[in-house]
């Protein structure tokens, strides 16, 4: 499971957990991890992700959702899997 595309997922279901750096954070992260591993579609894919959730655009928002749902046919992985992790912390 990707820590970034976490991140990105749960704050497009909880918009006011996280401040505007962290998300910053959270692209710059995924923008090394994807700039160490390039040819790696799905790393690429990610940071794309992880930077649109930083903007707070309201377009920005429908681009994260594409990049996500790119992200996820790259990759295979199950977005529900992500969504259940998050309800699962929120519960703890």
């Amino acid at each position: 499971m990707n820590p970034n595309i976490l991140m990105v997922i749960d704050h497009h279901l909880n918009p006011d957990k996280y401040t505007r750096a962290q998300l910053q954070d959270n692209a710059d992260a995924d923008n090394a991890a994807a700039a160490y591993t390039a040819g790696n579609a799905a790393s690429i894919v990610a940071a794309y992700t992880a930077a649109n959730a930083a903007a707070v655009a309201a377009d920005a928002a429908a681009d994260a959702v594409y990049w996500l749902n790119k992200y996820f046919n790259i990759t295979g992985e199950n977005k529900q899997d992500y969504i259940d992790a998050i309800n699962k912390d929120n519960k703890q």
